[in-house]
């Protein structure tokens, strides 16, 4: 957006590398002058592009030309380039990097904030938002106005010829400026405190717009986990706008912030949750409630550290007292008695042995009061001492922690149900089953379709060698007529997925049905297109555990509960 609107007056061209003949329309911008936007490139660049990023122009009839392809083009002065990627950590090759520029324009935390704050108190003191847009415009004016001012008594007075006492038009100006430089003044010392003031009112909104920013890099970071874990900063702003409009009202400000955070942190949870395997969704409930203890200071880095990593050291401050206790446990214990909240837990360990024995022999220990003073630990701490002492009880602990933070919701994702998706959906964004072994989403998809109206509107074809072709002349048609398309198992056809994003990118709304929808179901891979993944709605579709998650799943396809 930056370079969009820093280029816009010079005709910028934006285009992606999917683009058909993008290589004679950067002919044509070389030959012009004109500023080009590269968007969407991966971490290898197409080898046309090498004159260009090493500048190898060269003299040929008084002419400067550069070979682009098969062509000499004309190069001309003024042509500015500028590429930009959608990968969140590219790795590009030293080779790659001496050719270029690099600047990293990904979202940092204070912007982000900064940047939710603004939406927040738009939607709700839109009063308060657009009075400030108006400040900011009318201050800009007025100190523009000092500035004409300015120059215009620095001209007359380089133009004064003889002594500039006697010069009444210079003189004049002087006066008539000095009146209006003062009003100008006072009118922007006005409008400077009516601006604080506002900043003011609106930094109340500033803890929603903190949670928000939370959650967002905790949800950006869980493509570390799975490649198929991606999601659009455009995507999570409109979920917070929508968070925001959705809200239950209060009558007071407190409780309307606190509404306000409650509503989002749960809206984004069953929203990400679903797209989640079952084995990572407590691991997503346990990052939201770690980053908010520590933004709210409740989390100690050490601790957490210990948490992931364990013990550090294989050093014993006691031998182990116990034969009952493992001798990894006690090695656990002795590292844990080095943080300052545990200081002297391994002498109490062997001091009281009987009574830390019951913990370790409980069924549940997790739920069991620690010994002594030991039992005023957060719930935080305890679930340390239970790493060390009992690991396989963690989960459990774990789930505590998360039903004593953000409450018991946060520990049962909502079950599998394919409205809510697609009543998420458009035309223009894709519909993604994230498969696991043995999951086959067919069966529900058709099912769906069918009491949607489309069980004879829908064609579906499973991906591989060949298949790409057809699955094209596919979508073309149910773009025109309104139907829609499943393509089973794209992580068999890694080499057209770059055709699917093209594709999906060259979408036009206007011309693209209503009713249209694409659905897609792939293992996951690091070959599937990262744009399609973060603007598209994705959700797995995994065997539920438990006897409650079967029933619930039970009730929805039975439309018992509908």
């Amino acid at each position: 957006k930056w370079v969009k609107n820093m280029e816009r007056q010079q005709g910028l061209d934006v285009m992606k590398l999917s683009d058909k003949e993008y290589l004679r329309a950067l002919e044509n911008a070389v030959r012009f002058g004109k500023p080009v936007l590269l968007e969407n490139i991966g971490e290898e660049l197409d080898p046309a592009l090498e004159p260009l990023l090493l500048k190898q122009t060269f003299k040929q009839g008084g002419q400067e030309l550069i070979q682009l392809g098969e062509n000499a083009v004309p190069y001309h002065a003024d042509f500015r380039f500028y590429m930009t990627t959608k990968l969140r950590n590219p790795a590009y090759a030293p080779e790659t990097a001496v050719k270029v520029t690099l600047l990293n324009f990904a979202i940092t935390s204070d912007g982000l904030v900064e940047q939710l704050l603004g939406i927040v108190v738009a939607e709700e003191r839109p009063d308060l938002a657009e009075l400030k847009s108006k400040l900011v415009v009318q201050n800009a004016a007025m100190k523009k106005e000092m500035e004409e001012i300015e120059n215009k008594i620095l001209r007359l007075l380089s133009e004064s010829e003889g002594d500039i006492l006697e010069d009444e038009t210079l003189i004049d100006t002087l006066s008539d400026s000095k009146h209006t430089a003062n009003q100008i003044s006072t009118k922007v010392a006005e409008a400077e405190v009516t601006e604080r003031e506002i900043d003011a009112t609106s930094l109340e909104y500033k803890v929603v717009a903190e949670r928000a920013c939370i959650l967002y890099f905790c949800i950006a970071d869980l493509s570390n986990v799975d490649p198929m874990y991606q999601y659009s900063l455009a995507w999570f702003i409109n979920l917070y706008r929508s968070g925001i409009q959705q809200t239950p009202p209060s009558s007071t400000l407190e409780g309307r912030l606190t509404n306000l955070n409650e509503f989002f942190t749960y809206s984004l949870y069953t929203n990400v949750t679903r797209s989640l395997f079952e084995q990572h969704k407590l691991l997503l409930s346990f990052l939201m409630t770690q980053r908010i203890m520590s933004h709210e200071g409740r989390s100690d880095s050490a601790e957490f550290k210990f948490l992931l990593a364990g013990a550090t050291s294989a050093e014993l401050s006691h031998a182990n007292p116990a034969t009952w206790m493992p001798t990894n446990s006690w090695l656990e214990i002795c590292n844990l008695a080095r943080l300052p909240a545990f200081e002297g837990l391994d002498n109490d360990v062997i001091e009281q042995l009987p009574l830390f024995q019951a913990v370790y022999d409980s069924s549940a220990p997790h739920t069991e009061p620690l010994p002594g003073k030991w039992n005023d630990l957060t719930t935080l701490q305890k679930l340390l001492f239970l790493r060390a002492l009992r690991p396989d009880k963690v989960v459990e602990a774990v789930q505590n922690l998360v039903t004593e933070e953000l409450g018991h919701k946060f520990i049962e994702a909502p079950p599998f149900d394919l409205g809510s998706v697609f009543s998420s959906s458009t035309p223009l964004t894709c519909i993604i089953f994230v498969l696991s072994t043995g999951a086959d989403p067919a069966a529900d998809f058709y099912k769906f379709a069918d009491e949607q109206g489309f069980g004879k509107k829908n064609d579906g074809i499973s991906l591989g060698q060949g298949q790409g072709p057809i699955a094209e002349k596919l979508i073309a048609a149910a773009t025109e007529r309104g139907s829609w398309v499943l393509l089973q198992n794209c992580h068999l056809a890694a080499s057209w997925m770059s055709s699917l994003e093209k594709i999906v990118e060259h979408l036009d709304p206007e011309r693209v049905h209503r009713d249209f929808r694409l659905w897609l179901t792939a293992m996951p891979t690091p070959h599937f297109p990262v744009t399609i993944l973060q603007d598209g709605v994705k959700m797995t579709n995994e065997p539920p555990k438990g006897l409650k998650s079967n029933l619930m799943r039970s009730f929805l396809k039975s439309n018992l509960m509908r």
